[in-house]
């Protein structure tokens, strides 16, 4: 018998190490999602867009990412007349300037966004103009209204008068079994896309978690407080928030206008909620700061322990990206256009108790948690940090 000699395997080369996780991925405990790449392409370019609260985290972000999609033309529309030139400003560098145009309105003006909607002729509106922070709204429901529900109500409007083809609103995941004024606002929001179904145009709703990263206030207040070496203000030891990328929420309103058929809400897979504790310190480590004083104040008006994405009665369905989910709500009450009609009059007498009966008419998911409201206004750039589960305050202030 001859022996043969044993056949050596190749030589594999070593497998590369994985690249290492992005600090904000390490942040969100989850890689970021790629969104929007070929389908949000292929949806803009040669496309007519218009962004409402163009000057906000979400807006900003999305008109950048927009001008890269080679859209034939771009309307910003923001309140703020200053932040609205410096941003046409950038884009104007970025874009030919001509396919830039800025209009300075407020969405609580109906004519004002007529007549920017039927000058703009857009193809594609993304919503983004709202008041974003729960606290505020939960002491001035009245200007909640007026901006999230009565301004949503004039864009889609305007939308279908103007026979605009897709409207994206950007909504929140505290509209899911709302608790809060601000969540019910974001909820009604998405029940007036429902309403208005049925012509040319078509809706989508998208839930966007608390946003991290750059543009955005919450990560730089937490670096001057850890840095500094203040305390940093928790609401609570076992406080979870959804957290998401400025790039996610607007790639996501991208592929939500690409996916959308008939008024759905889509919401990005985020995984699990992130404890708030377990994000400071890992955002501590990261500043090389490991040590973090952190106190507890207590849970504030309207806010939930943990953010959910889906409300209990909502069934999720699959879409062609793997990373969403979407969910076509139950139909809208009877007789909202009317019950809409005397919301904004008591909105516009300044009738907080009013404001928040109705409320809960037109929406029995809507469990409000009421526990004292601070009094006066929080610091500037705080309320991102309320959102977030932490606090701008020590406790007792």
């Amino acid at each position: 018998m001859r022996w043969l000699p044993r056949r050596r395997a190749p030589r594999r080369a070593p497998a590369p190490d994985p690249a290492p996780a992005s600090p904000l991925a390490l942040l969100m405990g989850r890689d970021e999602v790629a969104l929007a790449g070929r389908r949000g392409r292929r949806l803009v370019r040669g496309r007519r867009v218009l962004v409402t609260g163009a000057c906000g985290t979400v807006g900003s972000a999305l008109c950048h990412r927009v001008r890269r999609l080679e859209p034939a033309a771009l309307c910003l529309v923001d309140k703020d007349a200053g932040r609205l030139a410096r941003l046409g400003g950038e884009l104007a560098g970025l874009l030919d300037a001509e396919l830039v145009t800025l209009a300075a309105a407020d969405v609580r003006d109906a004519a004002a966004v007529d007549g920017v909607v039927r000058a703009a002729r857009p193809d594609l509106v993304f919503h983004t103009a709202a008041v974003n922070e729960l606290a505020a709204v939960e002491r001035d429901p009245c200007r909640g209204v007026a901006d999230n529900v009565l301004g949503t109500r004039h864009v889609v409007d305007s939308a279908v008068r103007h026979d605009v083809e897709r409207l994206v609103l950007a909504s929140s995941d505290k509209a899911a079994d709302p608790t809060s004024v601000f969540g019910a606002t974001m909820r009604l929001g998405e029940l007036l896309l429902q309403t208005a179904t049925g012509g040319r145009t078509c809706f989508a709703a998208v839930r966007v978690g608390n946003v991290i990263g750059e543009p955005g206030p919450l990560l730089s207040v937490l670096a001057h407080r850890i840095s500094s070496g203040e305390a940093v203000t928790i609401t609570h030891p076992e406080v979870a928030r959804h957290f998401m990328t400025v790039e996610e929420a607007a790639g996501l309103l991208l592929e939500a206008a690409a996916l959308a058929e008939e008024a759905e809400t889509f919401v990005l897979d985020m995984g699990s909620p992130v404890p708030v504790i377990e994000l400071v310190h890992r955002y501590a480590e990261q500043l090389r700061l490991p040590e973090v004083t952190i106190r507890f104040s207590g849970l504030g008006p309207g806010e939930k322990l943990a953010e959910k994405t889906f409300a209990d009665s909502e069934r999720r369905i699959r879409t062609a990206h793997p990373k969403i989910w979407g969910t076509r709500p139950a139909p809208p009450p009877a007789g909202l256009p009317q019950l809409l009609d005397g919301l904004s009059a008591a909105a516009d007498a300044g009738d907080a108790e009013r404001v928040r009966l109705l409320l809960r008419r037109l929406l029995p998911e809507y469990r409000p948690v009421r526990r004292p409201v601070p009094s006066g206004d929080p610091p500037a750039g705080s309320a991102s940090l309320c959102d977030a589960g932490c606090s701008p305050e020590p406790p007792g202030l």
